[in-house]
C-alpha cells in the first residue's frame, strides 16, 4: 500500500466535506462548496448508466441468486451492489449471506465485504454479522463481484489497512458525533444495515 494512495483519498474526502472549523455550512464558503460538490457527486451517482450494467453483469454471473441495488441517496457516501445468497440453517431456518460491492460516490474506489445472519419464518431477522474477509465458500462470489466492479468502473480496491485513518478536520454529517475515519468519508459507518 502506497502513501500516495492514502494522500490522495485523504484529499477527496477533504473536498466533499466541510472542515470542522467552518461552522454551519451557510457560514462557511468552504462548507458550502464541499455541500455543492457532494451533492453534484450524487446527482452524478443517480444517473449512473455503468451501475446499472454492472448490476446486469451480476445478474448474469450468477443467474440463480439474487442481484441488486441498494441506495441510500445523500444518506451516505457510497451505493451498494448486493448478491444474496441464501442456504439451510439451523431447524427450519435460513441464513442470508449478501457478498456486497460498496461502492464510493466521491472516490473510485470499492469495498467487497460479507454479511451474513440467520433468517427464521415468523420472526424479524436476526443483525448481520459483517466481514472484511470472505470465507471460502464465499471467497468466488467476492472475487468476481470485484472484478465486475472493476471492469464496468474503472474502480481499486479500498485498502483495508486505511480504514482507520482518521480525519479529524473534517466534519462528515451523516456520522453524527463519530469521528470520521477514510472508511467512514468515503462509504458509510454501518455497512451492515442492508435490506
Amino acid at each position: 500500500m502506497s502513501h500516495s494512495m492514502e494522500v490522495e483519498l485523504i484529499q477527496i474526502a477533504r473536498t466533499f466535506y466541510p472542515p470542522t472549523h467552518s461552522g454551519g455550512i451557510a457560514e462557511s464558503p468552504a462548507g458550502l462548496l464541499a455541500h455543492q460538490r457532494w451533492d453534484a457527486a450524487w446527482d452524478r451517482a443517480m444517473d449512473w448508466k455503468e451501475c446499472d450494467a454492472l448490476i446486469e453483469a451480476v445478474q448474469a454471473a450468477f443467474p440463480s441468486h439474487f442481484a441488486g441495488r441498494f441506495i441510500q441517496p445523500r444518506m451516505v457516501a457510497c451505493l451498494y451492489c448486493i448478491l444474496v445468497l441464501e442456504s439451510s440453517g439451523p431447524g427450519s431456518g435460513r441464513i442470508r449471506t449478501r457478498i456486497v460491492g460498496a461502492i464510493s460516490v466521491l472516490a473510485p474506489v470499492y469495498l467487497v465485504y460479507v454479511t451474513t445472519e440467520p433468517v427464521e419464518a415468523a420472526r424479524r431477522p436476526a443483525r448481520a454479522r459483517i466481514s472484511f474477509v470472505p470465507q471460502d465458500s464465499e471467497r468466488p462470489y467476492a472475487s468476481k463481484l470485484a472484478r465486475l466492479i472493476e471492469q464496468h468502473l474503472g474502480y481499486r480496491a479500498f485498502p483495508l489497512e486505511l480504514a482507520d485513518v482518521p480525519l479529524p478536520d473534517i466534519r462528515v454529517d451523516f456520522l453524527h458525533k463519530e469521528q470520521p475515519t477514510l472508511l467512514t468519508a468515503l462509504f458509510a459507518n454501518r455497512l451492515e444495515d442492508l435490506p
